[in-house]
């Protein structure tokens, strides 16, 4: 499938995507769009195309696909025009930081066979697939609590993260890590939430720091941390009755992060998977997918099911902080 970037000064194009775009037995990458020329030209092969703007890109009867790591305010937006244009979509998380944009979504894309998917490549790695299955199966007993982080410095801390009417704040830039290891064992719909945040200073505050404690029925619970401004964890950590289990670099995870421990009152065991770039690994099922006309497994249905907790848990940084 050829594809295209709008938004080749990305971070995230450049150091995942773009090259597992080029890897990928699935796709072919035509080019992409930057403002900047000496980004286009550091970025772009002799072979791939700069296009001057995102309408003659999607103009370019040899796109099939777009790839869109722009802003989360210009997301739905960016959506219509290609999917108005005929081209499939993989969009950078979060899709979207309102309710309504999914529904609108869906009367977009209502019989035009064209498939958006939204970009967590962390849900295609195979070491925390086979994890949460091993836990979600039983092996280990019922889960009693899950415990996630997502934190670190965030250089430079500018630009349309540090403003609420944009989408920005720690929990809509990565809370979706966060939070998908708990729903995938504990559902999607706790009982209550309580949240504590360090607010910025800005004209628009958002949560530069939010720690948030899910409670569902039983006593079973989960807790997460999201931060633009702390040192850096992405740990998790679930207790079952029979173990406890532990992995780190679950959010971004390398080709070296292959390993998960299980201790039990008798033992602490290792176990690992084959090591995968995780941006390979959602962009080859993906275009697949595409390719092949349905959705990848991380679908528009689950997209929506972890935004749906997400934008629960976002209410109650306004007052009050606990959500029923």
């Amino acid at each position: 499938m050829n594809v295209a970037v709008c938004g080749l000064g990305s971070y995230v194009a450049q150091a995942g995507v773009i090259p597992a775009l080029r890897r990928s037995p699935w796709t072919r990458l035509l080019g992409g769009t930057t403002r900047s020329l000496s980004t286009a030209s550091q970025v772009l092969t002799t072979d791939e195309t700069h296009y001057r703007d995102y309408a003659t890109m999607l103009a370019d009867p040899e796109v099939e696909a777009i790839y869109l790591p722009l802003p989360n305010d210009l997301h739905f937006a960016y959506i219509q025009r290609a999917v108005e244009a005929g081209k499939h979509v993989l969009c950078e998380k979060p899709l979207f930081f309102t309710e309504g944009d999914y529904a609108r979504l869906d009367n977009l894309l209502a019989d035009t066979g064209i498939l958006v998917s939204e970009a967590f490549m962390s849900s295609y790695h195979p070491r925390l697939r086979a994890v949460l299955s091993q836990v979600a199966a039983g092996s280990y007993g019922p889960v009693i609590n899950v415990q996630t982080t997502f934190t670190g410095t965030l250089t430079p801390l500018s630009g349309y993260r540090l403003d609420a009417t944009r989408g920005g704040g720690s929990l809509f830039d990565v809370g979706i890590y966060a939070i998908y290891p708990i729903i995938s064992l504990l559902g999607a719909e706790p009982r209550d939430i309580w949240t504590t945040v360090m607010p910025s200073e800005q004209e628009h505050p958002v949560d530069l720091t939010l720690e948030a404690l899910l409670s569902y029925d039983g006593g079973v619970a989960a807790t997460f941390t999201t931060s633009f401004i702390t040192g850096e964890s992405q740990a998790l950590r679930i207790l079952t009755r029979e173990a406890t289990i532990e992995m780190d670099h679950v959010c971004t995870p390398r080709l070296e992060d292959t390993t998960w421990t299980v201790t039990t009152n008798r033992e602490v065991t290792n176990h690992a998977v084959a090591g995968c770039d995780p941006y390979q690994a959602m962009v080859d099922e993906v275009f697949a997918s595409f390719s092949n006309g349905h959705e990848p497994s991380w679908s528009l249905t689950e997209s929506r099911r972890l935004a749906h907790l997400l934008y629960r848990i976002h209410a109650t940084i306004q007052s009050p902080r606990r959500s029923n």
